[in-house]
């Protein structure tokens, strides 16, 4: 019969187990990809806007748990005329875009977006 040295196989086993364990742990855990949406908002000549609000929005849900949910994003469109949002969840969301210059009467416009998990969504609003 053989000797079983003890001290040397719990060594063994437990170098095995941190190694299992940190493989498992570590190797499994990628970070993922926020779900963003980058609006763009177009004059009626195709011209980007700048300056022109923009709110993501849905309000009233209810989810599958059964409690309400509001979802609210409002941001201003850079030179390129986009506004960048980073929402946790996908949703369909409400686009409500609206420039103001000086007297005139606002301009607006109107859309829907899906955001996708995970995902980069674009979508363009032309405003009148």
């Amino acid at each position: 019969m053989r000797n079983i040295n003890f001290k040397s196989a719990f060594i063994s086993f437990t170098t095995a187990f941190v190694i299992a364990f940190f493989m498992t742990t570590f190797s499994s855990c990628e970070k993922e990809s926020p779900t963003l949406c980058t609006i763009t908002v177009n004059d009626s000549s195709g011209q980007p806007v700048e300056g022109a609000k923009v709110i993501l929005s849905k309000e009233g849900e209810i989810s599958p748990q059964g409690s309400f949910s509001s979802v609210f994003q409002k941001k201003q469109t850079g030179a390129n005329g986009q506004a960048d949002f980073e929402f946790q969840y996908e949703a369909i969301l409400d686009v409500i875009v609206e420039k103001i210059e000086g007297n005139d009467p606002p301009q607006t416009g109107q859309s829907v977006v899906r955001l996708l998990k995970n995902k980069i969504v674009f979508k363009t609003v032309v405003i009148n």
